[in-house]
Parts: structure tokens; sequence; C-alpha cells
């Protein structure tokens, strides 16, 4: 099935995902990163949780657990928000995302896990910083303790890691960021083709 084509289904988990056309950017300058997020909490937040994101200059990324049966709409009216604005900013007509945005159902916690170290290590893989910690578009630095957003939950994720129960939320941290910036591990595949 298209991944644009994946059903959507309140109380689960989806990998939401979308990239610019042609060889085109979603985000030029700092201030269209900052907008994208604003946009996000306008227009995501009643329809789902947002347990992580990274977004590149290219493309995006966001793990989402979908909480109403709105959530299409509320995606449509964000993404089109966004491209309305960009447009407008920078004199251009036309498509912004190279096709309506793509879904994976995220069907189990461990990939749930690692699907956030994929993301959150995109921007080391394309060779955008040195390390993981200093790209300021991704939700890592919320999960290690280090910055506060308002709208990211990653409670979540951060228990899934956690084999003690009882570990504060400073040991998971730590965990965490253990986990994703583990240099011996290769990650198994890519999650997005």
């Amino acid at each position: 099935m298209p991944r644009s084509n994946v059903k959507l289904i309140p109380g689960y988990y989806f990998h939401i995902y979308n990239r610019a056309v042609s060889d085109d950017l979603l985000f030029v300058e700092d201030k269209n990163y900052y907008f994208f997020l604003l946009k996000i909490k306008k227009y995501l937040l009643t329809d789902s949780d947002v347990l992580a994101y990274c977004l590149m200059p290219n493309h995006y990324h966001l793990i989402l657990k979908i909480k109403s049966d709105q959530f299409s709409s509320s995606m449509h009216k964000f993404a089109l928000s966004y491209v309305v604005a960009f447009n407008k900013m920078y004199h251009r007509k036309g498509r912004l995302y190279i096709s309506p945005f793509q879904r994976i159902h995220i069907q189990n916690p461990s990939y749930l896990l690692h699907l956030s170290k994929y993301i959150h290590k995109n921007p080391l893989k394309a060779k955008l910083v040195t390390r993981v910690g200093d790209w300021k578009y991704s939700s890592y630095c919320e999960y290690i303790g280090k910055r506060e957003i308002d709208f990211i939950n990653p409670g979540f994720i951060l228990d899934i890691l956690s084999d003690d129960i009882n570990s504060s939320i400073v040991d998971q941290q730590k965990d965490y960021r253990e986990f994703v910036e583990d240099r011996d591990e290769v990650l198994q595949k890519d999650f997005v083709p």
C-alpha cells in the first residue's frame, strides 16, 4: 500500500514525513524552522501528540500518536499554511512538497525507539553537524534534558529504553544519549526510502 494511503488510526503511533519538491528546500533560514514548529503547535496538537521531530533543510520527520479522526484534515491545514507563507516570503509559486505527507504505522515499541534514534541522527548522517546534539532543529535536546519545548513528550520513548521502572528521568536521559550517540552501532536500515 502506498505510504500516503496508510490508514491513520487514533491511539496508534505513526512516522509522518515529507520532502521538498525537486532540489528545493523546505527551510532556507532559521526563522523557517521556528515558524514550522509554531505551525505544528497551532494545527497538530489538538489531534496528535508529538513524540519526536527532526527538521532537515529539504525534509522533515515527525513521530506522532494520533488522537483524532480529524488528524488528516489538521495535517492538510498545517502543510498548506506553511506552503502559503513560505511561497509568499520567497516570492515563489506552486508546490513545495513532493507529495502529500507520507506515513508509516509504527507497530512495536522497538521500532519506535530505533526510529527516534534514526531521525535524531539524521543531521549527523547528512554531515550537517559533527555531534547529534548540535542540530537545533530536532527534539534530541529535549530527550537528553538540554532544552525544553512545551509540546514534545519524550517520556514514552524514554520509558521503552529504561529497564528499571524506578529509574529517574535523569538516568533515562543519560541512557538515551548513550543509545543515540553509540558510534559502534550501525543502523540496520534506513527508516525512509
